[in-house]
């Protein structure tokens, strides 16, 4: 997302995946991952009704590992229960949500950080 923000937001953005934060967050996550040849090379969490934290290696973006990670995480949520998937997209990213189904619902500042509230509702 390096191109989209400006190197204070990145700072921010790194710093909120801090590795004990992280470690937080997996324990109150249902977190996924996929791994290609014994190595992790995408990871997606879900967090109540939120979709959160979908990373892919960067050398294998646009290799489908996103959406189908995104189709795990969409079967998982019905099955808890989730009617209505939400998540906050990148400026990068919203694009590719969009192919996937979600609607902007609205633009989000955080910190000088820009994002989109998305939604798709689950059948």
């Amino acid at each position: 997302n390096g191109r989209d923000y400006p190197p204070q937001a990145v700072e921010l953005i790194v710093a909120n995946f801090a590795p004990a934060k992280i470690g937080q967050r997996m324990g109150e996550r249902d977190v996924f991952v996929c791994q290609k040849g014994g190595r992790i090379v995408g990871t997606i969490a879900l967090g109540a009704d939120r979709l959160r934290s979908l990373f892919v290696d960067p050398e294998l973006q646009h290799d489908g590992i996103g959406a189908r990670l995104v189709g795990h995480l969409e079967a998982h949520a019905r099955k808890v229960g989730v009617s209505e998937l939400k998540l906050s997209s990148s400026l990068t990213a919203r694009g590719f949500y969009e192919r996937l189904g979600y609607r902007l619902i609205q633009l989000e500042e955080h910190d000088g950080v820009s994002t989109f509230l998305m939604v798709k509702t689950l059948s």
